[in-house]
């Protein structure tokens, strides 16, 4: 519940009209509006909500956060503010004050939504968890994940993104993290950066923020990682995937396909046998992170072995769907080249009965370097060798004249524009024992190529 005063004193809001003296929770959207919420009216480049603000009180919701130049019927319940969506920030600094869980903050380019949610099926071992909701990781939604914990929520593993410079330091001031996870560099909206070492130094923001005595989890294998590790003003732990690559938690063996690996934990010297949730060798290195950062905090092995292997799956990220008797993973939520890389590489190792059919499209936000990248990719196509592989999309012609050159004979190489025009090539494509992966940049939505569910 959040009482009145609270939310007076955190946003330096004026009263007006009949208030409850609490809210049970607070929303942005009115389509979703529980019952005696708190409505938040933020203005976009394409709405105000301040135009639904009398709508949401008429829905049920307790009172309204509002400018105080915004014009409201009179009578209306609001707390008046200066600005809506720094009020937002500053509810949920004074949420994130008053509940003080253990934060675990969590960046990197790839894999951290799958991380974080590694990291919270971990911790719950020690306590109530709350995570960011799906990849609410920007200035709006991190402030809407953590106003979005219960107030007996003891851990918090927060995510936080970029796409642009300058974005992942106010987030981490939000956030204020006891300890991160930085998963990776790579070269993921690029376009906007320039360079890698760019993109790890925004990175780095996350590291930075965490005290003295908390600690940051980093791959010791990503190319950025001496760079990384001298960020922190606390102690880095490391892992690595990679047997020959020193960590203080090194998988020593590891099958992609199963998600299986054996992890050896330097302090101690023990081996311990683990499962990932979900196969791959990125899925392994995941869980390393995730690992690591629970062990740090005190989770038993016992419980490591268990829960890891129980994480439940996240949508539209390898989910695996059987329609008409053709397997279909559907990794469609998005992608750059490291993602597909990555997923072609599991895609290649995962056991099918019939052949393997690549469905991959558009990558965004790559600027000046989106053609050698979708190359990059189309190399990759061809070396995992599936049986057919169609691109979708104007820049997925770029993969598929790649895969060509690279030794992929043209006559398995299939072209669509849009992906519901992929759709109609995978009907014809794909027959019952088949396993076809779909992915793509979320901006090509690829998983409407899937066929209608029946």
């Amino acid at each position: 519940m959040f009482k009145l005063e609270d939310l007076v004193r955190w946003s330096g809001a004026a009263p007006e009209g009949p208030l409850p003296d609490s809210f049970p929770s607070l929303s942005t959207d009115t389509r979703d509006l529980p019952p005696g919420c708190l409505f938040l009216a933020l203005r976009g480049e394409n709405f105000d909500g301040h135009d639904f603000a009398a709508k949401a009180v008429e829905a049920g919701a307790g009172g309204v956060v509002a400018d105080r130049s915004a014009s409201l019927p009179p009578g209306l319940p609001a707390l008046r503010v200066d600005d809506t969506a720094r009020a937002l920030r500053d509810l949920a600094a004074g949420w994130r004050a008053k509940v003080d869980p253990f934060v675990l903050g969590v960046t990197g380019s790839v894999g951290k939504t799958t991380t974080k949610e590694l990291a919270a099926q971990l911790l719950g071992a020690l306590g109530p968890v709350a995570r960011t909701r799906g990849n609410w990781n920007n200035g709006l939604g991190l402030p809407k994940s953590i106003l979005a914990m219960p107030e007996e929520t003891r851990y918090a593993v927060l995510e936080s993104g970029t796409n642009h410079p300058g974005e992942i330091a106010p987030l981490a001031a939000l956030m204020r993290p006891d300890a991160a996870i930085l998963t990776n560099v790579g070269p993921v909206h690029i376009g906007n950066f320039g360079t890698e070492e760019r993109i790890a130094d925004e990175k780095a923001e996350l590291l930075r923020a965490v005290p003295a005595e908390g600690f940051c989890v980093l791959d010791a294998t990503n190319r950025h990682f001496a760079f990384l590790r001298a960020q922190p003003r606390c102690r880095v732990v490391s892992v690595s995937a990679d047997p020959a690559t020193s960590a203080d938690y090194v998988a020593v063996s590891s099958d992609p396909a199963t998600g299986a690996f054996e992890v050896r934990e330097a302090a101690t010297g023990g081996t311990r046998a683990l499962r990932a949730p979900q196969p791959g060798a990125h899925q392994i290195g995941n869980s390393l992170l995730a690992v690591a950062a629970a062990r740090a905090l005190g989770v038993a092995w016992e419980e490591i072995v268990e829960r890891l292997a129980a994480t439940p799956g996240a949508k539209m990220r390898w989910e695996r769907i059987e329609r008409g008797g053709v397997s279909w993973i559907n990794d469609a939520y998005n992608a750059n080249p490291i993602s597909m890389e990555k997923s072609l590489e599991t895609f290649a190792a995962t056991p099918c009965a019939g052949r393997r059919i690549a469905a991959l499209g558009d990558m965004g936000e790559l600027g000046d370097a989106e053609e050698a990248l979708h190359r990059r990719v189309g190399r990759a196509a061809a070396a995992a060798a599936p049986d057919e592989l169609l691109c979708v999309g104007p820049r997925a012609a770029w993969i598929a004249d790649e895969a060509v050159r690279a030794g992929l004979p043209a006559v398995r190489v299939h072209r669509a524009p849009d992906a519901l025009a992929a759709r109609a090539v995978l009907a014809d494509l794909a027959k019952p024992g088949d396993l076809v992966l779909v992915k793509a940049s979320r901006s090509m939505a690829l998983e409407r190529a899937l066929p209608e569910p029946g």
